[in-house]
């Protein structure tokens, strides 16, 4: 097993309780910088990784030409994304947009990622994405490294200001969760397709197996696109299709949501990104369709567990049941949690006691 299955958005928060939880940083394209911007920052070891494997990822593209020979037609014509990483209580959320750097190389964009924990989806509804959007602003209206700089360090400590006392993470399902169950509601084929989709291509993710983790180097990864809900915010689609993949994939098992602003759909990278799974960021539905759009033939085994989950949805919840394991969401969440924490530092010091301590 990995480091990234170990430690990605599994750091030792708890031993360090006067520490911040929230971290705002920056790395990518930005005139004020006439190559790659000095990363902005990126305390967390989790912070980091995600650095590594998202630009990465954009670099491979680039590197290889993946989007120049998918030809215009099938390719967005740039980056304008609502990013959101998610495991348990952990979470990076940010935006991504086309820039450039000083010299007018617009290849790659730049990149604003804050990393939470024990903070609601609410929360960063209400307060953190309006930030980010702030430092957005500021940043494309700026060609000064140090108002970039300064306007990142100053949302950061705002942000910090205003966080929720306490470690409670509010247990209802957050927004956009009751528009999706409407939209799959007058929409049933929709959720069956995803159903199918789930138990054809994303077995390695039952709860409880770890098949996805079990390699010593990169864990295996899958992705889906899925639509984003009529009238919901880019924030509210995807905390809906990641708390629905929540309750039927294993919840220790990292989901990245990743959202095109001027689009109708949205991916969702589940496990650890490998760098070819990143041309989808800027891959049309011509490219990648949306799996609600491919006509499955379903099983006939499969329908009375596809109604008990659809009945769930008509009252405008989540599934309480796992289409992997047939297990309740809860236990699965729980023994989840329960697999998390065995890697977490405990009596060792780890990466937030090392940063924090005296």
């Amino acid at each position: 097993m990995n480091n990234f299955a170990k430690f990605f958005l599994n750091e030792d928060w708890k031993g360090v309780p006067d520490a911040p939880r929230v971290f705002l940083g920056a790395f990518g394209k930005h005139p004020g910088w006439n190559d790659h911007l000095d990363d902005i920052g990126l305390v967390t070891a989790s912070m980091v990784e995600a650095r590594s494997i998202l630009y990465g990822g954009i670099a491979h593209q680039i590197e290889h030409a993946a989007w120049e020979k998918a030809g215009a037609a099938n390719v967005t014509p740039g980056f304008q994304h609502v990013i959101h990483w998610r495991r348990m209580n952990e979470s990076l959320t940010g935006l991504i947009w086309s820039s450039q750097d000083g010299k007018g190389r617009a290849l790659y964009p730049m990149i604003i990622v804050a990393h939470c924990v024990t903070r609601s989806f609410s929360w960063l509804a209400a307060e953190l994405l309006p930030g980010l959007e702030d430092v957005k602003a500021k940043c494309r209206n700026t060609t000064s490294s140090g108002v970039v700089i300064a306007q990142i360090k100053g949302v950061e400590q705002a942000l910090q200001a205003r966080q929720p006392a306490g470690e409670h993470v509010a247990s209802e399902p957050g927004p956009g969760v009751a528009a999706w169950a409407a939209y799959l509601g007058k929409e049933p084929a929709a959720l069956r397709r995803v159903l199918h989709h789930l138990r054809r291509n994303f077995t390695l993710f039952t709860p409880g197996s770890l098949e996805w983790c079990k390699g010593e180097k990169q864990s295996l990864a899958r992705a889906v696109r899925l639509p984003q809900i009529p009238g919901a915010t880019p924030a509210e689609s995807l905390n809906a299709w990641l708390s629905f993949l929540a309750t039927q994939l294993d919840p220790a098992v990292p989901f990245f949501g990743l959202l095109p602003t001027d689009g109708n759909w949205l991916d969702v990278i589940v496990g650890e990104p490998a760098a070819e799974d990143f041309f989808l960021l800027r891959a049309r539905p011509t490219e990648v369709p949306v799996v609600t759009d491919i006509p499955y033939e379903f099983a006939p085994e499969s329908s009375a567990e596809d109604a008990s989950l659809a009945a769930s949805v008509a009252r405008g919840r989540l599934p309480e049941t796992s289409c992997l394991n047939g297990q309740s969401a809860a236990a699965n969440r729980d023994a989840a949690a329960k697999w998390l924490v065995r890697f977490r530092p405990g009596s060792r010091p780890g990466f937030f006691s090392r940063l924090f301590s005296s």
